[in-house]
């Protein structure tokens, strides 16, 4: 888990995604990508599936939003110099409004005023409309990078309407999944920095 709820994540910026998570593949030696990370397809996360959290109803379907490999951290370019471009890349992708954020989108009815959010996706990828029912592990999707994103990732939250940029964040009940402590753990979200398993 790249970013979750806790205090220092990135996330807490807004309400929306107060609550978020940022979801990524690690690989056997523990980085994000192979190679130098500057193809898209460097990235273990990349064009992995997405499924539904839980069943619902979609209500929002974004599919037509490119992908800006120029947004990912550069071979030589230091750190202070990819933080300052990033920072103009963000205000302009802000600009954008719910596309230039969350990319490729969907967004799932759940009834009780809970919504959940998957972004980032990738071009091509989404399976579903808007109006359909899905069920819980439903594939909808496929990881990617679209939007205010600097690699590949899966985005999620839940948050209590469709309108992405005035919903308020929920926090997110986790079942299954396994958090990798090793100890015993009471249940909670995961936090930036959590090992999760791909056990059902």
């Amino acid at each position: 888990n790249a970013a979750g709820s806790s205090f220092q994540s990135h996330h807490r910026w807004t309400p929306m995604e107060e609550f978020a998570l940022d979801l990524i593949h690690l690989g056997p030696d523990q980085t994000t990508h192979r190679r130098n990370g500057t193809r898209f397809e460097d990235y273990y996360s990349y064009g992995e599936p997405v499924f539904a959290a839980a069943p619902g109803r979609v209500v929002v379907v974004i599919s037509d939003q490119a992908e800006d490999p120029h947004a990912m951290r550069q071979p030589g370019e230091t750190l202070e110099a990819y933080f300052d471009r990033l920072r103009q890349d963000q205000m302009t992708r802000l600009a954008g409004g719910a596309a230039g954020i969350g990319g490729n989108q969907i967004m799932i009815d759940h009834g009780n005023g809970e919504f959940s959010f998957y972004g980032h996706l990738k071009p091509g990828s989404v399976r579903v409309h808007v109006g359909d029912q899905v069920e819980r592990g439903q594939r909808i999707a496929a990881v990617g990078s679209s939007g205010n994103s600097t690699e590949p990732h899966l985005h999620f939250h839940v948050c209590d309407s469709a309108d992405l940029l005035t919903c308020r964040g929920i926090p997110v009940t986790w079942q299954g999944g396994g958090l990798d402590f090793g100890i015993e753990d009471p249940p909670r979200a995961p936090q930036t920095g959590d090992m999760l398993s791909q056990r059902q």
